[in-house]
């Protein structure tokens, strides 16, 4: 592997080229958070089960650079590419735990009443 990793934080995702993946033709493998200086051990630790994955095919890897982001906040972005991707060289957050947690928002945030709107009938006539 001829690359070392950015010098910044960021996310980071492996792809490899698939005509049948859209819209793009590049598949998701493994998606990536890193910070300041990560070595490369410390976010590609299944190196192996990539290039079994690949089945030949070329690795390609895509960064994207968020130095003004916490550590909280890229794990979170991560988490959530994940979710939505569900590459498979990566076991994350799954359907379940995500409504889970957008039960406990709506626990913790219900919703406001509503203003209704239109006619109201318990209002009385106008004379």
């Amino acid at each position: 592997m001829g690359w070392t990793s950015p010098q910044f934080a960021g996310l980071s995702a492996i792809l490899v080229r698939d005509p049948n993946w859209a819209p793009k033709p590049y598949q998701p493998l493994y998606f990536a958070e890193f910070g300041n200086n990560a070595p490369l051990s410390a976010w590609l630790n299944n190196y192996g089960e990539l290039l079994t994955a690949a089945r030949g095919k070329e690795l390609l890897i895509a960064v994207c650079p968020m130095p003004f982001l916490t550590t909280a906040q890229r794990r979170a972005l991560r988490d959530e590419l994940i979710w939505a991707y569900n590459p498979i060289c990566q076991t994350g957050p799954s359907h379940h735990q995500h409504e889970v947690q957008v039960a406990q928002l709506l626990n913790d945030h219900p919703p406001k009443p509503r203003r209704r709107i239109g006619f109201m009938p318990e209002c009385e006539p106008a004379q």
